[in-house]
């Protein structure tokens, strides 16, 4: 196994040098060649960095904490996946948590970075944040980049192109002959279901359809919260019913899996007598039967880009926010979706 100064001499570099490029330093002046000369030689002398010294001479702990909602939720899979594979490039490890509502909440993020734990954060939104509660955790001082979640006349943001990615979920059942198309959301609170709820209105609204006002429900992201709203949507508006919507778009992937589940045990035909498509794709959506329509949202680049922002950001550049819009949503057609009946 070598060591640091073993590969300085093999890349044919300082000491310093190899050390920036090994630590992904983006403030570092050097060429792509010369990091990737040294990158090859760690590789092949085995080097393994001393985290604990570097962190010492850094000020830094060399983890960066990833907070989400729920560490269960399969949505947050691809995310994870991004993050990892940024902080991998920058030798550096992700912790991942829950948060509470606030003031718990602050205080557990806070001491995160105070006592050295991380050097920053990502944040994912709860569903019951609303902007002040977000903004509570959000202490001054505590680098952090809220994901797919903006805050008013605050920078550091990377969101997903929700209103397109719903407005295209809109437009397959519009595609199919479906006019009375219902809508599950997610909370009012939460910035994403306010977007992806646009998403679904102008795409009605482009193709000359008026959503009757109890078409619209807002739930939230999980299951329970799809099967509730499904339920009383079948009973205040005759959803899958005769002269009720035929087709349903849902804010989350998770909540389209409740929802499908309220229709089967309601007896209602899917896709034959309603179309059902959720926004995001997990594995469970591709299991459960029948496999659930979706459109794909970019996570794993949503993550890869979150990680990078603070990393450069813990490195001295400024905060932006960014829209992630390449790769662009995509329509992953599977068997709750089809042409309405009779049209």
């Amino acid at each position: 196994m070598g060591t640091l100064d073993d590969v300085a001499r093999a890349a044919g570099v300082s000491k310093s040098v190899a050390s920036r490029a090994l630590t992904g330093d983006a403030q570092a002046r050097m060429s792509e060649a010369t990091r990737a000369r040294v990158l090859a030689a760690a590789e092949q002398l085995d080097y393994v960095p001393n985290a604990r010294a570097r962190a010492l001479r850094q000020s830094r702990s060399g983890a960066i904490g990833l907070i989400v909602p729920d560490v269960n939720n399969a949505v947050f899979a691809d995310m994870l996946a991004g993050v990892q594979s940024a902080t991998a490039a920058h030798g550096t490890d992700v912790l991942l948590g829950q948060v509470d509502v606030p003031p718990a909440g602050a205080q557990q993020l806070s001491r995160l970075v105070r006592e050295g734990r991380v050097d920053g954060l990502l944040i994912q939104r709860r569903e019951d944040f609303d902007d002040a509660m977000l903004a509570a955790v959000l202490k001054p001082g505590v680098p952090a980049i809220t994901i797919n979640s903006r805050l008013p006349d605050r920078r550091g943001s990377v969101i997903l192109d929700d209103e397109r990615g719903s407005a295209m979920a809109t437009e397959h059942v519009i595609g199919l002959g479906h006019r009375h198309i219902a809508f599950i959301s997610g909370t009012q609170a939460h910035d994403t279901a306010r977007r992806r709820k646009k998403g679904y209105l102008d795409a009605m609204a482009a193709a000359g359809l008026t959503p009757d006002p109890r078409w619209v429900v807002d739930a939230g992201w999980e299951a329970d919260a799809g099967a509730h709203a499904f339920g009383c949507l079948h009973r205040d508006s005759g959803l899958g019913v005769a002269g009720g919507p035929t087709a349903v778009v849902v804010a989350s992937v998770n909540a389209a899996v409740g929802a499908l589940a309220a229709a089967l045990r309601l007896g209602i035909p899917v896709p034959e007598d309603l179309s059902i498509i959720g926004i995001n794709t997990t594995w469970v959506s591709d299991t459960v039967y029948p496999a659930l329509t979706t459109v794909r949202l970019p996570l794993r680049r949503l993550g890869e880009l979150a990680t990078t922002m603070l990393l450069n950001h813990l490195g001295g550049a400024p905060l932006e926010d960014i829209v992630v819009d390449d790769p662009a949503p995509e329509l992953v057609i599977n068997e709750t979706t089809a042409p309405r009946a009779g049209a």
